[in-house]
């Protein structure tokens, strides 16, 4: 069992072993909890909210704000004519 100390800032030192195990470099960042047998648990977070959008491919249509109004007014009198909610989304540029 490898052991963590506390500074006297309160930053814990985690021994090489450990975080090169779990794949850690500086700046990285851990959930911390405390379990019911009153434990310190650590676990990466293997997501940080920009990395999750990074590769996601760019929006190639914008609607100006008018065309929105309509499209969401168009959608909601369309709740009697299910066929019109179609033709809605079809009229949507894209």
């Amino acid at each position: 069992m490898n052991t963590v100390t506390l500074s006297s800032k309160g930053q814990l030192t985690i021994p090489r072993p450990l975080r090169d195990a779990l794949g850690l470099a500086p700046g990285a960042r851990l959930q911390a909890s405390i379990d019911r047998q009153g434990r310190l648990v650590l676990v990466p977070s293997k997501y940080e909210p920009e990395e999750l959008f990074r590769h996601r491919p760019s929006v190639s249509r914008s609607l100006s704000l008018e065309e929105m109004d309509q499209a969401i007014a168009d959608a909601v009198t369309a709740d009697a004519d299910p066929a019109s909610v179609l033709s809605c989304r079809r009229s949507i540029p894209t």
